[in-house]
């Protein structure tokens, strides 16, 4: 059996990008990514949670999988 573990990050203002104004990042989140696969964690994807009018998302979520060790 696998274990799934989601991990929400929320984008913040980072300065003013091109044409649709302000410039959202997600910050750490290479870090995050980096330290779930040293604990042994494999990185799936990540889903969008939320999305702003502008179609930019807000939060998301990393999805990593890892065995389960209780088996």
């Amino acid at each position: 059996m696998k274990k799934v573990k989601f991990i929400e990050i929320k984008s913040e203002l980072s300065g003013w990008g091109g044409m649709k104004g302000s410039k959202y990042v997600f910050p750490d989140i290479n870090e995050t990514i980096e330290d779930m696969l040293k604990k042994g964690w494999e990185y799936l994807g990540y889903v969008p949670n939320e999305t702003r009018g502008t179609g930019d998302i807000e939060t998301l979520s990393l999805i990593f999988q890892k065995e389960d060790e209780k088996q």
